[in-house]
């Protein structure tokens, strides 16, 4: 794919540039280049709206501009779904199992298909695009409930400061990160 400049797209494609130039005129602000970084954790209806097509162009075997239930199924179905841990544990699926996924799937789908057509296009995906792409948030509730999960130790659901103290391992991953330089850390953690 080849921009209006002549060079090549890669991630940031030309929709994505100009989905996040809120104001139209051809230069990112720091509020619309973070936008352009992070457009899960965006408000703007331009960039939900660019990543619902984003979802149907990546998806669409066909070519037909839109999500049949197979593409669907296939595609999206399993980024949205939160796999019960009992029935689903990657290494075997029954037959039962897949029986009740698809028929799951098939619910959700004619859920999202507003006009009962049998496909489903980009503006039908706006009700599931933040399960599709989560925002920064959703992993930094992620990483917290995890960190207090590992060192509240009279499991309050809160930690003071002894736990943490006595916990210094549970939260030396948050403050140092894998990078290779040692004094790379989690500004919040100074």
């Amino acid at each position: 794919n080849i921009s209006a400049y002549g060079i090549e797209n890669g991630w940031w494609m030309e929709d994505h540039f100009n989905a996040s130039d809120e104001d139209g005129d051809g230069l990112l602000n720091r509020t619309e280049f973070n936008n352009f970084l992070h457009p899960a954790d965006s408000n703007s209806p331009r960039l939900i709206e660019w990543l619902c097509k984003e979802e149907v162009r990546e998806r669409d075997s066909d070519k037909d501009g839109k999500l049949n239930f197979q593409e669907f199924y296939h595609g999206l179905f399993d980024l949205i779904r939160n796999y019960d841990e009992d029935i689903y544990n990657g290494s075997h699926v029954s037959q039962a199992y897949e029986s009740t996924r698809e028929t799951a799937a098939n619910k959700l789908f004619i859920e999202l298909d507003k006009n009962s057509d049998g496909f489903l296009t980009y503006d039908e995906l706006q009700p599931v695009i933040n399960r599709l792409h989560p925002g920064e948030e959703y992993y930094a509730k992620q990483q917290a409930d995890y960190m207090i999960m590992q060192a509240d130790a009279d499991k309050d659901g809160r930690l003071s400061l002894k736990e943490m103290l006595d916990h210094p391992y549970v939260f030396y991953s948050a403050i140092f990160t894998d990078e290779d330089d040692e004094d790379y850390y989690h500004e919040e953690f100074r």
